[in-house]
């Protein structure tokens, strides 16, 4: 069962649907480990996203990094 979803191809952050641990290789367009656990329903960053820049979520801007 795959544990994350990528909506949009266009997307940059992708989104946990079960618990993901910390240290798992998720490949998504490209591969990323998370440094941290990922709780269910929560976004991962599929690249850095520095301060400012959109959140591409469903292939549309939900909002802006703030750090």
């Amino acid at each position: 069962m795959k544990t994350y979803i990528q909506i949009n191809p266009q997307d940059n952050v992708c989104v946990a649907l079960a618990p993901i641990s910390a240290g798992t290789q998720i490949n998504a367009g490209t591969t990323v480990t998370t440094l941290e656990d990922i709780p269910q329903g929560h976004k991962i960053a599929l690249a850095d996203i520095k301060e400012g820049e959109k959140v591409i979520k469903y292939g549309f801007p939900i909002g802006v990094a703030k750090q």
